[in-house]
């Protein structure tokens, strides 16, 4: 520490000067680095004064998202250069620079913080700041980009909800079109096939209901007219027979075998049309009638060849055979009328059958029907939230940016901090001097203490002399020391001037 002391005070006055002079330079450099003059204004989020639980919101974007796409809009090339030929900034550079230079020497001047959302309702700020060597220019121009912040904010706000609601608008057309063309479906289904619907079921069920009641009617009818027929012949039958002398006998076995055969025909007629062919009863009485025609024929072949020579003549009477024939056409009506409703008695089946059939067809267009009015009243609604989000946006009730503190006109340069430049000035002259002392020291080869005879001979010292200064010696140290002393105050004085004018 002794050594250290001894060797400040042997260069005192050159680690003074060194400091003194560097610190002036640093502070005469720091003199003429232009100012910086840096305008700040400050901006908050103010949130919607509207519940979402009231009107959803359309703008999907959340803040940060929005602060992002909005300072590269500010920040683009375009809207720069529209800025800086509107300020009419930089017009010393606009002929040493090009456009894209000072683009970018504007965006480099221009700094946005983005502080995070406090409060209950979420709000938040950010802060925009420009710097620039005039002060009225820097808060001009901050001021200028808060605008722009905030009109951007409203368009790109405008275009979301405008984008949302024709998105919206266009869907519900589509929508719209879609459930018209299912109802028109369902029209066409309903008016194509008007009996074959669900709701005629119960009106098929009905009518046949009648018609077989009608058809049994008919049937009852038409077996009353044949038993009627059956007895009438019967009586026909029953009368006293003429006989023709010159004719044979032949027929007279023959005529009860046909009486019969009428009646077990009639019979057949009766069962086949109220069982069926296959039921046993109309088997038996189909296998009897075969029977007597079979009989029949035998009998015919048996009286040709006996060729007998009575004859019988043909019973007529005219009473009976006109009831016959009013009976057989009263059959013959009612069994047209039978025909007639065994035809609508399948009509109304078929569509029975129908009906299963067109009631799925139904419910899967009904269900698509419903699929599509339930998303057309879902748009419907969504139409309404966006209708009343441009509302909100249009009566400035949504979310805004609102301006707390605007830029005031700097009254002190942001930039260049000059105390730290001179006081790294008087740091960085300090560690000059020492270091020049440090090389003057090394490369002076006289001997200055007794520590460097002990290390060079390697033997202890008895004694010192001191040193023996002439008069010439003390005049050159005191000359030396006021120069020194002269040159550190000049040196100062400078300093302390320089770092006045700075102020």
């Amino acid at each position: 520490m002794a050594g250290v002391l001894r060797l400040f005070m042997r260069r005192k006055w050159l680690i003074t000067l060194s400091t003194l002079l560097v610190g002036t330079l640093a502070a005469i450099a720091g003199y003429f680095i232009p100012n910086k003059y840096r305008a700040t204004t400050v901006i908050m989020v103010d949130p919607r004064k509207v519940p979402d639980n009231f009107v959803a919101p359309t703008v999907a974007s959340g803040v940060a998202d929005r602060l992002a796409t909005l300072r590269q809009r500010i920040l683009s090339s375009t809207n720069l250069t529209e800025v800086m030929d509107e300020m009419k900034l930089y017009p010393e550079l606009r002929t040493r620079r090009t456009q894209e230079e000072l683009v970018q020497l504007m965006a480099k001047n221009i700094e946005i913080l983005v502080s995070p959302p406090s409060g209950d309702r979420g709000e938040g700020t950010f802060k925009i700041s420009f710097q620039s060597s005039n002060p009225q220019e820097a808060s001009a121009v901050t001021n200028k980009l808060s605008s722009r912040f905030i009109e951007e904010n409203v368009k790109a706000r405008e275009s979301e909800v405008q984008g949302a609601s024709q998105f919206i608008d266009q869907e519900l057309a589509e929508a719209k079109q879609d459930l018209q063309q299912k109802e028109e479906r369902i029209r066409q289904i309903k008016s194509q096939y008007i009996s074959d619907l669900p709701e005629s079921q119960a009106g098929h069920l009905q009518a046949l209901n009648t018609l077989q009641l009608d058809l049994r009617s008919e049937e009852d009818a038409i077996n009353r007219a044949q038993q009627q027929k059956v007895y009438y012949q019967s009586q026909l039958l029953a009368q006293p027979q003429v006989v023709n002398l010159d004719g044979s006998n032949e027929n007279s076995g023959i005529v009860p075998l046909q009486t019969q055969l009428a009646q077990a025909q009639t019979q057949l007629d009766s069962l086949r049309s109220r069982y069926g062919k296959d039921h046993p009863d109309v088997v038996k009485k189909a296998a009897e009638v075969k029977d007597l025609e079979q009989r029949i024929r035998e009998a015919k072949d048996e009286n040709s060849d006996r060729r007998q020579v009575r004859q019988t003549a043909k019973v007529h009477n005219p009473v009976l055979e006109s009831q016959i024939a009013a009976i057989d056409e009263e059959i013959k009506t009612r069994a047209k009328r039978e025909t007639d409703i065994k035809k609508q008695i399948d009509f109304h089946q078929s569509k029975l059958e129908r009906i299963p059939v067109l009631e799925q067809q139904l419910a899967a267009v009904n269900r698509d029907y419903e699929n599509a009015r339930d998303h057309y009243k879902l748009l419907m609604d969504r139409k309404f939230s966006a209708d009343m989000s441009t509302s909100l946006e249009n009566f400035q009730k949504s979310e805004r940016f609102i301006v707390l503190d605007p830029a005031q006109v700097p009254s002190k340069p942001y930039s260049p901090d000059r105390r730290l430049i001179d006081g790294g000035g008087l740091a960085g002259g300090l560690l000059f001097g020492v270091f020049l002392a440090i090389v003057f020291e090394v490369f002076d080869p006289t001997i200055k203490s007794s520590l460097e005879v002990m290390q060079i001979l390697k033997m202890p010292v008895l004694a010192e002399v001191p040193v023996l200064s002439t008069e010439g010696d003390r005049h050159s140290t005191r000359l030396r020391n006021l120069l020194g002393a002269a040159a550190s105050s000049a040196a100062a004085i400078l300093f302390a001037v320089i770092v006045y004018l700075e102020r």
